[in-house]
């Protein structure tokens, strides 16, 4: 079992996997493989779990309030305007949703259809746009989620891994 940083948070995306049951409104719907790839990149894999662990926390608190009604808009928004005593999340690493150039490119726009509980779409797929920039460079690692706080009290987060396809990867 991979020790925990000096700060408590988990280095690996492996670690990273195994504690998302510390986060009761946050459910992980994805593909592990996409996720623990991460760890064999490069040593940078360290911050990048780091930064999906803080983004993650910061999600699971905007949760518990959203579901309360006292959010005051959306993850972006909290990001912004961050309670006091609450995890902070870089707003600039937050993004609500993708470009109208990947909404409209078929494949693209599939890529982000990601698996859902039936109780959120029929289909169990929704799109999740909005995304956590976890890392840059050429691999450009993403953490993304559906917000269903307004539904079934819940965020899904159904992608942890590189950058999927857009005008840049390609």
């Amino acid at each position: 079992m991979p020790v925990p940083g000096a700060d408590g948070n988990p280095d690996t995306f492996t670690e990273l996997l195994s504690r998302l049951g510390e986060f009761p409104l946050l459910t992980f719907t994805g593909d592990q493989k996409s996720a623990l790839a991460l760890d064999d990149l490069q040593c940078a894999g360290a911050g990048w779990a780091r930064l999906a662990w803080d983004g993650l926390t910061a999600l699971q608190e905007y949760a518990e309030a959203a579901v309360r009604g006292e959010a005051g808009g959306d993850f972006k928004q909290w990001c912004e305007h961050t309670p006091d005593g609450c995890h902070r999340f870089p707003p600039r690493k937050a993004v609500r949703g993708e470009s109208r150039t990947v909404h409209s490119h078929t494949k693209w726009k599939r890529e982000r259809m990601l698996p859902v509980p039936e109780c959120v779409d029929a289909s169990r797929r929704a799109f999740m746009g909005a995304h956590l920039r976890i890392g840059g460079g050429r691999t450009a690692p993403r953490l993304h989620y559906l917000d269903d706080c307004s539904g079934s009290g819940r965020i899904y987060v159904g992608y942890i891994g590189l950058h999927l396809t857009n005008t840049r990867t390609n």
